[in-house]
C-alpha cells in the first residue's frame, strides 16, 4: 500500500465523509478509510493520531458520530487496554472527544473497557 501523510488521510477520510453516499467525491476518498484501517492493523500509535488529527479538521457531530462508530469503536475493541487511560484523560478535558466517546456502541470492547468508556463520557 501507498504511504500517505497523517494529514493526508485525516482530510480524505473527512472529505469522503462530508461527500454525498455513492458520489464521485465519496468513491475518491475511499482510499483514506482504506489507509486508516490498514494502520490499525500494524500502527495503532499513528491510528490514534489520526482519529484526533481528524476531530481537530472537524468535530461536528457527523464527523464524531463517524469516528465512534467506526475508528475510535473498533481501536477499543483491538486495543482498548493501551488506550483506555488515554481516552478517559481526554474526556476530563475535551466536551467534544466526550461527546464522542458517548457515541461508541459495545459491539465486542472488552466489559472492563466498556464500564470505562461509558463512565469517562457520563462523568461530570
Amino acid at each position: 500500500m501507498t504511504e500517505f501523510k497523517d494529514a493526508d488521510i485525516a482530510r480524505g477520510w473527512v472529505d469522503m465523509h462530508r461527500a454525498a453516499k455513492g458520489s464521485d467525491a465519496q468513491n475518491s476518498n475511499f482510499w483514506a478509510y482504506e489507509a486508516l484501517e490498514d494502520l490499525r492493523g500494524h500502527d495503532v500509535e499513528r491510528y490514534w493520531e489520526i482519529i484526533n488529527e481528524i476531530r481537530r479538521l472537524d468535530d461536528s457531530d457527523l464527523m464524531l458520530s463517524n469516528l465512534a462508530a467506526g475508528p475510535l469503536e473498533d481501536l477499543l475493541v483491538t486495543s482498548g487496554s493501551a488506550f483506555i487511560d488515554r481516552c478517559e484523560a481526554l474526556a476530563k478535558t475535551d466536551d467534544r472527544f466526550k461527546a464522542m466517546l458517548g457515541m461508541v456502541w459495545k459491539n465486542s470492547i472488552p466489559d472492563d473497557i466498556w464500564e470505562r468508556v461509558h463512565l469517562a463520557s457520563t462523568c461530570k
